[in-house]
């Protein structure tokens, strides 16, 4: 609902500030409430076997509606003046969203059935509801807290500084800027695979092998990319391999969660894992300018986030994957 309202209400703006108010008021915490707290919380209750296969294709939807919807958007706006456009839009996730919201069941309980389609409640599932709430300060006194968020952190806020800095990276290299396009569609497709292969293989394989593949593949990614002056297909390769490897660690953070804090405070340590990432998503786009604007080279910058993804590996082993013992 604030979706559908926060768009309908960007085509009354008359100023910027009016734009920053709407986001800001109804667009902002509507993409809170739809993001990866709730939505990690309700696939905990309804997976516990399955639960990485869950995550993987639930987050995979984020990659499909980043292809469609901007599709969607351009032909209103192709067909409508942009009042009307948004209008529509308002509209269109209205229609979208609230019926499939309304089909939610917040707990298996309420439908009659145990998680996973088990015919009777699972041992594990039976400890975690017997265990105590723990408060938010003792999910931040935890050391796999921090570990869980440093790592994630790394890996999603150097992709972001890349992506964000791609255009400039490939006008920096010699290259024409419309090319920058295709490089974006790539990492698109390959960060959209990453997600249908993580469903594929993380109960599978477990977190730690499968950390350790984004840990790597991130850090030989961003290698690739500080030879850029070697042309057009190292930074392609360097490009395809941080979507494709380093897109594993976007699901980690909702894999992990309900393994490490428990079920029954999934919600809570979701929302500080995402606050603290988030601090870090927000630094390193300007960060990436920053570098190249001090030193005139992206160089820099791509070989601190692969170092530091090699180094951030070494204690993947050490991440405990079960609820601290009080």
């Amino acid at each position: 609902l604030l979706l559908g309202v926060g768009y309908a209400g960007l085509s009354l703006a008359a100023s910027f500030t009016h734009v920053l108010i709407v986001f800001g008021v109804l667009i902002a915490p509507a993409n809170v409430l739809l993001g990866p707290v709730a939505s990690t919380v309700l696939l905990s209750r309804w997976f516990v076997v399955k639960r990485g296969r869950a995550i993987g294709i639930a987050i995979a939807g984020i990659s499909a509606g980043g292809f469609l919807f901007p599709m969607i958007i351009q032909g209103l706006l192709d067909t409508y003046q942009w009042r009307e456009a948004l209008q529509l839009l308002g509209l269109v996730l209205a229609l979208w969203t609230i019926p499939a919201a309304l089909l939610v069941v917040n707990h298996p309980a309420e439908a009659g059935v145990q998680p996973d389609g088990a015919g009777e409640a699972l041992p594990q599932v039976q400890a975690e509801m017997q265990k105590t709430v723990v408060s938010p300060l003792q999910v931040l006194s935890d050391p796999a807290f921090w570990m869980i968020a440093g790592t994630v952190a790394v890996v999603t806020s150097g992709m972001k500084g890349m992506i964000t800095n791609l255009a400039p990276l490939v006008m920096d290299a010699g290259i024409d800027v419309s090319r920058a396009a295709a490089l974006v569609s790539t990492y698109a497709g390959c960060s959209f695979l990453a997600k249908l292969t993580f469903a594929a293989l993380a109960d599978r394989l477990g977190p730690r092998i499968l950390m350790s593949l984004a840990l790597g593949g991130f850090s030989l990614g961003l290698a690739c990319l500080t030879q850029s002056h070697l042309g057009y297909g190292v930074i392609a390769l360097g490009v395809g391999l941080t979507g494709l490897l380093g897109g594993f660690m976007v699901p980690m953070e909702s894999y992990l969660a309900p393994r490490v804090f428990g079920q029954h405070v999934v919600g809570r340590a979701m929302g500080l894992l995402t606050g603290v990432v988030l601090i870090a998503l927000l630094c390193t786009p300007p960060l990436f300018g920053l570098i190249f604007d001090l030193t005139g080279s992206y160089k820099g910058i791509f070989w601190t986030f692969s170092l530091l993804a090699l180094v951030t590996l070494l204690f993947v082993p050490s991440l405990r994957l079960h609820p601290r013992v009080p």
